[in-house]
């Protein structure tokens, strides 16, 4: 399907405005890279397409290559994907681009190459990574130094590449055989899957933002390209601390460099120099921190180590040796007058605690005596937040101790229906229900003499299997099931792997995912001393648990399920 006809001249006269020379550079090139999949009996597929715009010498274009072997999945049976490269004169594309908007095909390498429903994207202008990532830069080519321009055409459907946005264990896999080859980290920018991006750098200049760490002026270096004709350009440059702007300064700027003089405030430092004539930005950063305090930590050797013995398994005694060293720590700064800002970083820090636990992105329980009811009714509170708040897709909780009592008190409050909810458990006892803590005895005797003295010598009933009892609970709660799509595994024999930590996960269907670690079990949430945290890397803890759902798929695995 061809662009709307409303966008593609605007895409086209953006396009030819910013490729012509000397504005952002002087291109004669386009290096197109294309990450491609095949299905049984489809023609080949785009997964991701970057064209890159450089500046080289005549004669360099050619005929496409392939990068590596064709790539299979374990994780997506009847797919292979491949990555071909080649390199095209500015004409080629511009025409690659006419021929999608008349036909709907696009074969910028020659061969024709299956895309969804092209959308043009607004330009988008993205500077190098600075202190913060730039997400773009990780699949963006070498933008190291003024930034590059972003031209792109969403697949805004991406019907066809479905089933690696069901399951982002395939996209992980896949960009990790991809690196391989390009450094294009797909996995962490699946929203971009489809997509065609023409990427323009900056190079009809290079420059840089520096800070004079006394005074705080911003410096701004810079150099024209040696072909390019310098012309007037402006710079800002603001710090930023606190959500308001505690410094700003716009000045002309000249080669090679321009001291814009700014207040030493606090912050972080965004830079942007702009071309007037051409209303465009030639040079941006993202927000920049830069070293005012160096520490310097030393350490000195003791001559003297501490010595003690330990005994083995066997009793025998072994000697220890420790050496030990002695650290001093120093902290060298450039002078700088004190305004009290540590005050505003405290109560920042204050206001940060507080948005966090009324996310429950961070929350700690620390229940009094005799109050270990009422605060585990106060997480259990928490965690159905959690449920309602992010599970429209699904929520899959996992923990070795986990009980159809749990899932009752926790999945079965879930309100989004059909949502995708799963309860994973070790199917181990909770450790209050042992002999020990039931007030006998059970450590310094035999199984015999604990029946002996708890049962009247009577040998203890036989136990019913742990799944028939989870079945019963969730059957004597009587409940419609209305609206929910719940399956209980639990891990028993040899699949899988045992498992100790307590998570709550919420995948998403568009990728990725948001996880919490539990810190203690359901049954004992709120009970004693543990903390609610959001993980920071939710896909990860959602592609563990998904490789050890999948593994323990087996009739005997299966504790309960609707519909």
């Amino acid at each position: 399907m061809a662009f709307a006809d409303p966008d593609f001249p605007a895409f086209k006269s953006g396009l030819a405005k910013l490729t012509a020379p000397s504005v952002l550079g002087f291109y004669t090139h386009f290096e197109v890279t294309e990450v491609f999949g095949y299905r049984d009996g489809e023609p080949p597929l785009n997964v991701f397409s970057i064209v890159v715009a450089e500046e080289r010498i005549a004669g360099t274009d050619g005929k496409a290559e392939f990068l590596g072997d064709r790539i299979r999945l374990k994780s997506l049976k009847g797919w292979t994907f491949g990555i071909r490269r080649s390199v095209k004169l500015l004409a080629e594309i511009e025409q690659a681009f006419d021929l999608y908007h008349a036909t709907g095909e696009w074969k910028p390498s020659g061969d024709r190459l299956m895309v969804g429903e092209l959308v043009p994207v607004p330009t988008q202008f993205v500077p190098p990574d600075s202190t913060t990532i730039v997400p773009w830069n990780r699949v963006l080519k070498n933008n190291f130094w003024s930034g590059s321009y972003v031209i792109e055409c969403a697949d805004i459907k991406k019907t066809s590449l479905q089933p690696l946005l069901d399951d982002p264990r395939r996209l992980q896999e896949l960009s990790t055989e991809i690196q391989k080859q390009v450094p294009i980290r797909l996995a962490s920018l699946s929203d971009r899957l489809g997509n065609v991006v023409v990427q323009l750098p900056v190079t009809v200049i290079v420059c840089q933002f520096v800070r004079n760490r006394i005074t705080g002026d911003s410096i701004v270096i810079l150099q024209w390209h040696p072909q390019a004709k310098a012309r007037a350009l402006r710079g800002s440059c603001e710090m930023q601390f606190d959500n308001m702007i505690s410094g700003y300064v716009s000045a002309d700027i000249q080669a090679p460099q321009t001291t814009m003089p700014m207040t030493d405030g606090d912050g972080m430092q965004r830079g942007i120099v702009w071309d007037d004539q051409h209303q465009l930005i030639l040079a941006a950063t993202g927000n920049t921190g830069f070293i005012e305090t160096i520490g310097l930590n030393l350490r000195a050797s003791d001559p003297e180590p501490r010595t003690f013995i330990l005994r083995d398994d066997q009793g025998q005694e072994v000697p220890v040796r420790i050496g030990l060293a002695m650290a001093s720590k120093s902290l060298v700064s450039a002078p700088k007058v004190d305004r009290g800002t540590g005050w505003a970083r405290r109560r920042i820090y204050r206001d940060e605690a507080a948005r966090l636990a009324a996310a429950r992105s961070f929350v700690q329980y620390k229940p009094k005596a005799g109050q270990q009811s009422a605060e585990h009714t106060k997480a259990l509170a928490d965690i159905r937040h959690l449920l309602n708040a992010h599970g429209e897709d699904g929520a899959w909780l996992w923990d070795p101790y986990l009980s159809a009592q749990d899932i009752l008190k926790t999945l079965f409050y879930c309100s989004h229906t059909n949502a995708d909810l799963r309860a994973l458990t070790a199917s181990q006892e909770i450790p209050a229900t042992n002999p020990a803590s039931a007030g006998s005895n059970w450590f310094g005797m035999g199984p015999c003499e604990w029946v002996r003295r708890n049962l009247g010598g009577h040998a203890p009933p036989p136990r019913v299997p742990f799944a028939e009892t989870q079945r019963k609970v969730i059957e004597d709660a009587k409940s419609n099931l209305r609206g929910l799509r719940l399956e209980y595994r639990m891990k028993i024999g040899p699949a899988g792997w045992a498992f100790h930590d307590r998570f709550l996960i919420f995948p998403k269907k568009d990728g990725g995912a948001l996880a919490w670690s539990l810190g203690t079990s359901v049954n004992s949430l709120g009970k004693q001393h543990h903390i609610l945290q959001q993980v920071d890397d939710g896909q990860l803890v959602m592609e563990a648990f998904s490789e050890l759902w999948d593994a323990l798929d087996g009739a005997e695995h299966l504790v309960w399920k609707t519909p």
